[in-house]
């Protein structure tokens, strides 16, 4: 475990990477607080849509869920403190990021230089890169061959949401290959904590009317809303 560096302390524009629709909170959300209030700037990209966490709701359609999901997205950015902060969703259907053999690649990857040079980071956020779910993997690997293309001097750190809950042992960080940061947040705890309840929908508030969908387990939400906030950053 490394001493806080400075990247995270003194970055100006942050851009973070959430898979879903709540990674940004659960991963990041301290984060992006404490930049946002010492004057920096953060632009979340939101890669998939999450309109599947509830496939089975006759009430919850696919296209209902995914408007209230970014709707909660943006309401969860505004507890934290980034209401007037620049975001963008890719829109992408969860579990289908296009891969680089595919025709929707090279497109999908301009798409996100354009974010990323017209944004302009100092540091970007990543999820995990052997993160135990297909989109933060994707995610990580979209991200960053769009970073490689632009020639971004950004670093880069990531988080892990689902590692420690699902991981195998060989999703893990083998030895040095990263270096553990654990970031003390303080009070934006209870920030973060307020803009996880934005996301109604994958706590239980649309159960009743879609049943069988997808649930954060309060042991998970517990595991990720603590006081310190743990990122991996690649060794030299």
């Amino acid at each position: 475990m490394s001493d806080i560096p400075s990247i995270l302390t003194a970055s100006e524009r942050v851009f973070i990477v959430a898979p879903h629709p709540d990674d940004e909170t659960l991963g990041c959300g301290g984060l992006i607080a404490a930049t946002v209030d010492r004057g920096g700037s953060v632009f979340t990209l939101f890669v998939t849509d999450g309109g599947a966490s509830h496939p089975e709701s006759s009430a919850w359609s696919r296209r209902r869920l995914v408007s209230e999901r970014q709707k909660e997205a943006e309401e969860a950015l505004a507890i934290l403190g980034a209401a007037d902060q620049p975001r963008a969703f890719l829109r992408l259907r969860d579990t289908e990021i296009p891969k680089p053999d595919s025709p929707q690649w090279q497109p999908l990857v301009s798409s996100v230089i354009k974010l990323l040079v017209e944004f302009d980071p100092d540091l970007v956020v990543l999820p995990w890169r052997r993160d135990p779910h297909c989109d933060h993997r994707d995610a990580h690997a979209l991200v960053t061959s769009a970073l490689d293309l632009a020639g971004s001097p950004a670093q880069c750190i990531e988080y892990a949401i689902w590692l420690d809950e699902l991981g195998a042992e060989e999703d893990f960080p083998v030895v040095g290959e990263v270096e553990r940061i654990e970031f003390p947040i303080g009070p934006k705890q209870s920030l973060k904590e307020a803009a996880l309840q934005a996301h109604a929908t994958q706590l239980g508030a649309i159960d009743k009317d879609a049943p069988g969908g997808f649930l954060l387990k309060p042991e998970t939400v517990a595991r990720l809303i603590t006081p310190v906030e743990t990122y991996f950053t690649p060794c030299a």
